[in-house]
């Protein structure tokens, strides 16, 4: 049986963080169906490019994200590690939610 060694910290994220986390899905969720109704009113050809460019953005937010937090927040590899578990959970919850929202 493996023996953990060094502090016995839960590697769970506080629940500040989560709090955080599961804002920022909010926003980019509300973001993504604002302006994906914004765009198909107004200029119903350019949804491809508000899709891509949304996509990139989204992306990029959450990387920077996850960024600062391994580097700057997490004080241990499991820490992270359930930090960006976490994160993909909810990435994939924001996902399945915006895309049975869409008309």
């Amino acid at each position: 049986m493996a023996h953990c060694h060094g502090n016995h910290q839960q590697p769970m994220p506080s629940p500040l963080t989560i709090f955080l986390c599961a804002a920022l899905f909010t926003l980019l969720g509300m973001g993504w169906m604002k302006g994906y109704d914004f765009v198909k009113s107004k200029a119903p050809g350019q949804i491809v490019k508000f899709y891509l460019a949304y996509a990139v953005f989204r992306v990029l937010a959450i990387l920077l994200v996850v960024g600062v937090y391994v580097l700057f927040i997490s004080k241990s590899m499991a820490q992270s590690k359930a930090f960006v578990i976490m994160i993909f959970i909810m990435y994939a919850a924001m996902m399945a939610l915006t895309l049975t929202k869409k008309h």
